[in-house]
């Protein structure tokens, strides 16, 4: 999207630049959309899923005209759109996740456009959402699995010291990549033992995270291989690219970093959330369940999120199967 027609001011006293409308750019209630969320991550996701809507509706995309016409439809036809919509997606043997996501990326749309002033209906009831059982793996790899991928790390090299101070943060703090990613060298501060990251859903405020000796003797190496540079650049730079001017290491990076580590270590790929899996579970494994301080540790938001990890770590379920099967057998005897 090229040029700007403005900036507009948020809530939170910050100005966004808007993209120009134009026949092949976001009109006004897309760019708005997506100027309220402060997550790249989630401006990505609606971006594509809208993208998918647009191109179901025979349109090359979110253009200002498919905008328009989305959000000035009569309810009737609206709800008609929804739904014919979702059952696309579930023909397309989708997973119920991304057929809800997908469609709250539309809701959002609408709401959005009737804040603007749209003549546009209420979306709320007019295509329900798909039922969803929350459950997935929360174990990560093993802990023992871990301490190879740093064995496998040749720190010889500014490349290696870079992958290494990553891998100890990821393990030792649970840290997301967004989190990571994101860090300035300002952030870091050694003499305070502390990390300051922008968490996930915490707006602009960042929170101190307490690093280990370790990760700060492995984070100063590093940073000390690298000329130690000013606190205004990125603490984890495309060590491919040193030379153009610190460019920052990206999400899409440093996913390719811990994918390759994961290969050379442990013969397959791994996710940097793998990472944050197998650190929350290795935590509740030496603590006999210490859900609170697990909490802590991940900054989920929830301790029900913490009580999935456990869950899952010890087995409850099995272990219950496994009292009843028991208790059975003795009641035959």
């Amino acid at each position: 999207m090229n040029g700007l027609s403005g900036c507009v001011l948020m809530p939170n006293g910050g100005r966004v630049s808007l993209p120009v409308a134009t026949d092949a750019a976001p009109a006004g209630p897309l760019a708005m959309m997506l100027a309220d969320s402060r997550s790249e991550e989630t401006r990505r996701a609606y971006r594509n899923d809208l993208k998918d809507f647009f191109t179901w509706q025979g349109y090359e995309g979110p253009s200002r005209e498919a905008v328009n016409r989305f959000c000035s439809l009569p309810v009737a036809k609206l709800a008609y759109t929804l739904n014919g919509y979702k059952a696309d997606l579930l023909d397309r043997n989708l997973s119920e996740a991304t057929v809800n996501r997908r469609l709250a990326a539309l809701r959002s749309l609408l709401r959005m456009a009737r804040r603007l002033g749209y003549d546009c209906a209420d979306p709320s009831g007019l295509v329900g959402s798909e039922k969803v059982t929350s459950y997935r793996d929360t174990r990560g790899p093993a802990i023992s699995e871990a301490a190879k991928l740093l064995e496998a790390v040749d720190r010889s090299a500014l490349r290696g010291k870079r992958d290494y101070a990553i891998l100890l943060l990821l393990c030792e703090n649970a840290l997301r990549r967004g989190e990571l990613h994101r860090c300035n060298v300002s952030d870091f501060d050694p003499a305070q033992f502390r990390l300051m990251i922008l968490g996930k859903g915490k707006g602009s405020q960042k929170a101190p995270v307490t690093l280990s000796k370790a990760s700060v003797e492995a984070l100063g190496d590093y940073l000390a291989a690298r000329g130690n540079p000013d606190g205004s650049a990125p603490l984890f730079t495309n060590a491919a690219r040193f030379s153009d001017g610190e460019q920052r290491l990206s999400g899409r990076g440093l996913l390719h970093v811990v994918n390759a580590l994961g290969i050379k270590a442990l013969g397959r790929p791994l996710h940097p959330h793998a990472l944050r899996h197998m650190a929350i579970t290795a935590y509740l494994d030496a603590t006999s369940g210490d859900v609170r301080g697990a909490q802590r540790l991940s900054r989920h938001a929830s301790l029900l999120t913490l009580q999935r990890y456990d869950d899952n770590r010890a087995d409850l379920q099995g272990a219950a199967t496994n009292l009843l099967s028991t208790l059975l057998k003795e009641g035959r005897r």
